[in-house]
This record gives C-alpha cells, sequence and structure tokens, in this order.
C-alpha cells in the first residue's frame, strides 16, 4: 500500500458516527474525549451531551453552575448588561459562544434551571450575597430564560415543570400562548409536580401552581392530546388546621384541573401519579393504549380494579403506599376477575395491609404465565400469604428478576416457589434475622442455576460470614455479581470469603457490591488490609457505592 493510501481519512456521515456514539451514550468521559476528535465527532456528540447537560453533574453545584454559565452567555448583551451590574465582573467576561447550546436542549426541567441559575447568582455576586438580592436577580432573569429556551428552535421532547421550591419560580402561565403552544406541540414526556412548605404563604402559591397548572393543561391538551408519557408528583394534602381549611376547596380545584387533564388525552402509553382521581372511568379513552402504570397513595381499591378490568394491554403495574382503615371498601377485590393482562411483564408491589396481599393475588391471576420481573415487597405476616404463594406459583414460572422479603413463618412455600423459578437471572433478597443457618442452607439450594446476580439487604453483621459460606456453599449457579447490604463495615473475613468464592467458581464473579446502613456508618472501626483489597482487585470489580438496594428493576421513563 503507498504511503498516500495509508494517509487517507474517511469522513464518516453524521448517521454513522450517531450510531458509533450510542455504543459510549453513558460513558461520559469518553463523550467528552469524542468532543476534541475531530469536527465530524464534535458536532454530534455536542448535541448528545447537550440533550440535558444537568442529567450528568449528579447536583454538583459548582458543574451546575458552569452549565448556567454557558446558557447565561448564549444571551443578547443588553440582557447580560442587566445582569451584569450586580456582578464582581462586566459582561464582556461572559463572551456569547459560537454554538447555540440552548437549541440542544431535549429534556427541559424548571428544578434544574433555577438550581444552577442560583448556584450561578452566589458564584459571581459581587456584594454578600442575600437570598432576598439573589431573589432579585432570578426575577430579572426569569424573563431572559423563557425567552432563551421558549422559541421557535425548542426542540424539546421532555418538559418538568416541578413547583416544589416556591421560591420566585419560572411562571410559566404568563408565556406566550402562540410559542407555548409550538413547543409543547412537540413534547412526548411531560412532568408536573408540586408541593407545600410551612414558611411560606399557602393560599398564594397554591394560586401560583393552579395557574401553570390551567395553562399548561390546557395548551397540551389543545395541542398535543396524543401525548405519551404523562407524570403527576404530589403528595393529597389534607388541612386539618382550621386555619388552613380554607385551602381545602383550592387545592380541589387543584386535583379537578389535573383530572380533568388526564380525562381530555386520548393515547397515553404511560401514567404515573397519586391515585386521587374519583371516576373510575377516568382511564376510558386510555384504556388501550396505556401499557405502564404507577400509581402511589392508593386509598381507592375501586379504582385500581376498574383500571385492571380495562387496561388490558399494561405491561408494567407499579403500586405502592396504600392506606386503609375500617371505611375502606374492599368490595371489588372479591369479585370475579373478567379479564386478562396477558401482556403483563413487570409488577412491583408494596404490600403493608392484608386487602393489598388479596390485590396482589387478584393481579398475578389476571396474568398469563408471562411476567418476567417481580418486586414483591411486603410488611404483614398472615397465615394466607403461604396459601397465595402456592397458589400464584404456576403463573410465575417465567420470571428473570425476584425480590422477595422472607419470613420465617413462609420459608418452606418460599423455597417450593424459587425451586420452579428455572430463567432467575437477578434475585434480592431481604430475610428476617430469625433465619437459622440451616434454613439459609436449604434457601440457597432452591436458586437455579441460571441464576447470575444475587442481594442480599441488611444481613445481621454478628453472622455474615457464616451467612454467605452457607450461601455460597450450597447454591448450584455461578454467580457474576454478589451486592449485600450491611450493619456493619466492610473487614477481611468478609472480604476473604467472596475472594474464595470466586476461585471456586473459576473467576466467573466480575463485581462485588457493599454498602453499609446509613444509621451504622459513623460506627465503622475496622478496615480492610491492602493485601486483602489488592488481592480481591485483581479477580473482580468492588463497587463501595452501588444504586440503592431496594431500587425497582423496573427502568424509569423519566
Amino acid at each position: 500500500m503507498s504511503r498516500n493510501q495509508d494517509n487517507i481519512v474517511v469522513n464518516l456521515p453524521a448517521d454513522c458516527i450517531y450510531e458509533i456514539v450510542q455504543y459510549i451514550i453513558h460513558d461520559i468521559k469518553t463523550l467528552h474525549s469524542c468532543v476534541v476528535l475531530n469536527r465530524d465527532y464534535c458536532q454530534v456528540v455536542v448535541r448528545i451531551l447537550w440533550r440535558n447537560p444537568f442529567k450528568h453533574v449528579k447536583q454538583d453545584e459548582n458543574k451546575m453552575s458552569l452549565i448556567f454559565r454557558t446558557y447565561f452567555s448564549c444571551l443578547d448583551d443588553q440582557e447580560k448588561k442587566q445582569v451584569t451590574t450586580f456582578f464582581r465582573k462586566s459582561d464582556f467576561n461572559f463572551p456569547k459562544p459560537f454554538i447555540n447550546y440552548p437549541s440542544f436542549l431535549q429534556e427541559f426541567e424548571i428544578f434544574n434551571i433555577q438550581t444552577s441559575m442560583r448556584s450561578f447568582l452566589y458564584q459571581y455576586y459581587s456584594a454578600p450575597a442575600t437570598e432576598n438580592r439573589i431573589n432579585s436577580v432570578v426575577h430579572i432573569l426569569n424573563p431572559f430564560m423563557e425567552k432563551l429556551f421558549f422559541n421557535n428552535q425548542s426542540n424539546f421532547k421532555y418538559l418538568n415543570v416541578d413547583l416544589n421550591d416556591e421560591r420566585n419560580q419560572i411562571d410559566m402561565s404568563s408565556f406566550d400562548d402562540k410559542i407555548l403552544g409550538y413547543v409543547l406541540s412537540n413534547i412526548n414526556k411531560f412532568t408536573f409536580g408540586f408541593g407545600f412548605r410551612f414558611d411560606v404563604k399557602k393560599l398564594e402559591i397554591l394560586k401560583f401552581i393552579q395557574k401553570n397548572a390551567t395553562k399548561l393543561t390546557e395548551i397540551i391538551s389543545e395541542y398535543n392530546k396524543n401525548i405519551k408519557h404523562i407524570q403527576l408528583i404530589f403528595t393529597k394534602k389534607e388541612f386539618k388546621q382550621q386555619k388552613l381549611k380554607k385551602l381545602d376547596n383550592e387545592f380541589n380545584k387543584l386535583l379537578d384541573i389535573l383530572s380533568s387533564f388526564i380525562i381530555s388525552l386520548d393515547n397515553l402509553k404511560s401514567l404515573e401519579m397519586p391515585c386521587f382521581m374519583k371516576d373510575k372511568n377516568f382511564i376510558k379513552n386510555n384504556s388501550q393504549s396505556l401499557t405502564h402504570l404507577k400509581l402511589y397513595e392508593i386509598r381507592n381499591f375501586t379504582i385500581i380494579i376498574s383500571i385492571l378490568d380495562h387496561c388490558s394491554n399494561l405491561e408494567t403495574i407499579e403500586l405502592s403506599s396504600f392506606y386503609c382503615n375500617k371505611s375502606t371498601d374492599i368490595s371489588e377485590l372479591n369479585k370475579p376477575i373478567k379479564s386478562k393482562l396477558n401482556n403483563l411483564k413487570n409488577f412491583h408491589i408494596t404490600i403493608s395491609y392484608l386487602p393489598v396481599l388479596t390485590l396482589f393475588k387478584r393481579i398475578i391471576l389476571m396474568s398469563n404465565n408471562d411476567i418476567k420481573t417481580l418486586y414483591y415487597d411486603k410488611y404483614i405476616t398472615h397465615s394466607s400469604i403461604i396459601n397465595i404463594t402456592k397458589l400464584i406459583l404456576p403463573f410465575c414460572t417465567n420470571i428473570t428478576h425476584l425480590f422477595l422479603r422472607i419470613f420465617q413463618k413462609e420459608l418452606c412455600a418460599i423455597i417450593s416457589f424459587l425451586k420452579s423459578l428455572n430463567h432467575l437471572v437477578f434475585l434480592k433478597l431481604d430475610w428476617d434475622n430469625y433465619l437459622k443457618i440451616t434454613q439459609i442452607s436449604e434457601l440457597a439450594l432452591s436458586f437455579s442455576s441460571s441464576l447470575q446476580i444475587l442481594e442480599i439487604l441488611e444481613i445481621d453483621s454478628t453472622m455474615i460470614v457464616t451467612i454467605l459460606k452457607a450461601l455460597f456453599q450450597n447454591m448450584q449457579c455461578e454467580l457474576k455479581e454478589v451486592s449485600i447490604c450491611m450493619g456493619s463495615c466492610i473487614h477481611d473475613d468478609i472480604l476473604n470469603t467472596i475472594i474464595d468464592y470466586a476461585r471456586s467458581k473459576n473467576n466467573s464473579l466480575k463485581v462485588f457490591r457493599y454498602s453499609i446502613i446509613p444509621s451504622y456508618r459513623y460506627h465503622c472501626y475496622q478496615k480492610l488490609s491492602k493485601d486483602v483489597l489488592e488481592e480481591a482487585r485483581n479477580l473482580f470489580t468492588i463497587d463501595d457505592n452501588p444504586e440503592p438496594f431496594k431500587r425497582s428493576f423496573i427502568e424509569p421513563i423519566y
């Protein structure tokens, strides 16, 4: 091959570069390296990084301030001058970039804009930065942010309006209807959240939330009735104090606004919200399209049963935070099952009352033995649990991901249940500390040979080495990942037990994760020796800052 041929540079089209970058889409360090690779990669990767730059900084105030500085620099000079009069630096220190970064933003989240704005202002404010002084500048900046982000170049796919922070928010109710209609007509995901504090004028903020809810929901209902994903985040308030009673009517008006909004939509795929609806037919327009349902603060079982009966295409159901008392109507739970959930793949439920256990059984019996992930968390013990576990067994044989909380009384039923799961890949276990070592050994024998990932929550710190040995010596699988959550610090004996297991399985173990229960973190005295730590790291990766152990298997949409 000639020297000229060696020097040929192949310029890949943007579509090819985009496909290549998808393989490193979560590797931020490598993505930043691609920016300086060449102009073609830069143009593709910069757009990806700035779709939602806040996603990559994990609430790091310095980094958030830098992101907002970039956005601030994109303002017109006259707008910057109005703000920099309060700064130690002039507007010349914030030159306008050649790249229009705001045009790349696809996930607009008010909370991130406001938080990064405040971090930026605290950093550059010339006088001592009191909250009142910062608030006065935020009032000046907010309209500029509206103009910067909401225009005919906006390309948002997700809008998150979080009004939990009552300090002078961006007031979207004052935005231009035409521009807002254009922007909201293109989104496919919408989150609206709010909350209250005790140190603010509640009626004033409630009216503010109402105005924003009215404006946004009316425009989406008019311009984007086929939006796919809706998330509502709030806590159902009960204003019990006499002086706050007048807020009840206003709060109920807000709930009516949100209820009418959900009813107006035609083609929802996912819905996440507290279960505040009164009309059991509220989901009727979306009964065929809805595939993902997440409800919490559930007080009304009639609503839940109605949804299950009408939404036969549900693939994912997440139910938590139930509230029951003597007046709770549970009659619907025992009615004959009239429909099937043939597409149900993912089911997450937290059982804190006996009627919820009945609901759990009902949903499992409605499924078609195609559930892949089951998060079965319960905080009650009752004789009926054993019977229900036996009853649901034929409907759960294809499960690949499972969370179980085990009580001693039901151990035999749980072992039979686990033995039937021949496709199990990921198992999360939480058990009471009354299990004997012989019982733990028997439990380990029930694990499928297909199991690859095991997580154990809140292990008794005094028995942890013995427990791990009992598990490792009796399970028939070759684990790739082991995670433990402990009531003590990790020490050499624990890590040596993990090392012995890894060696016994020809180094099939790739990752060991551990976490310490927060209340015990300040009582850790033992430390790992360097030799043991080095030996372990030569065999597998050690992660001492894992994701929360009780995290759902279901990937969040938002």
